[in-house]
């Protein structure tokens, strides 16, 4: 069972925990504290070592999930022209290095192709880049001799289309241009509501229709009073 937490800052790269070792020698501590056994990241530097502070979270039981775009460089979904321009070499280049990086680890759990690129129904015209960064970065690990780390997607939680995209993510024949993992970031369970109230089963009884993993990779301002 998977008991994850996200590791943070979002945005800084540079600065983030992995490669300050003092900080991240107490980070694990804390996490492996509370029973937490994987960490999600999303942004990580892919110019510097992280082998120290990898190894620390090994050796404590604890797996990491990869975001392999950042904020600076990711999938622009401010249009389909934009979103268009932006699958370039640049945004090429930082996926594959940060899969380069960390496919050679083995608690390296899976790599996230993307995060809420779609952020509202009307932006599902982006659903093929997406499936692009998936089919890219599979192709990468395949090229180099690497891991095959799971490679999947990090959805928003819109009830107009989270089913469908997670649908299309695993369509098609070549196992090689389908996710193989579908993740919804779920910002709804918020205290006084609860799983019942808010009729979560019904709300993901349909992720074991799917016909691969799914599950929620993010449940945000669930204030317990």
């Amino acid at each position: 069972m998977l008991l994850p937490v996200s590791h943070l800052p979002f945005c800084k790269a540079s600065s983030h925990r992995f490669i300050d070792v003092p900080t991240c020698t107490r980070d694990v501590a804390k996490i492996k504290a509370f029973g937490i056994n994987t960490i999600r990241t999303y942004a990580v530097n892919n110019t510097k070592t992280h082998d120290e502070c990898i190894k620390l979270l090994a050796d404590a039981g604890i797996y990491v999930a990869i975001d392999v775009g950042n904020t600076f460089i990711s999938l622009n979904r401010e249009h389909e022209y934009a979103l268009n321009a932006s699958y370039n070499d640049d945004y090429l280049q930082r996926i594959f290095a940060t899969t380069e990086l960390f496919a050679k680890y083995d608690n390296t759990l899976l790599f996230f192709s993307g995060n809420e690129v779609i952020d509202t129904p009307e932006k599902s015209w982006a659903s093929p880049y997406i499936k692009a960064v998936v089919r890219d970065t599979k192709r990468y690990l395949k090229a180099r001799g690497l891991r095959q780390v799971p490679v999947g997607y990090s959805a928003t939680d819109l009830p107009e289309n989270r089913f469908e995209l997670g649908q299309y993510l695993n369509c098609g024949g070549n196992t090689a241009s389908r996710a193989d993992f579908y993740a919804i970031n779920d910002y709804s369970w918020c205290y006084p509501s609860s799983f019942e109230s808010l009729d979560g089963r019904t709300r993901w009884s349909n992720g074991r229709t799917m016909g691969f993993p799914s599950y929620k990779s993010g449940r945000h301002w669930h204030n317990v009073g």
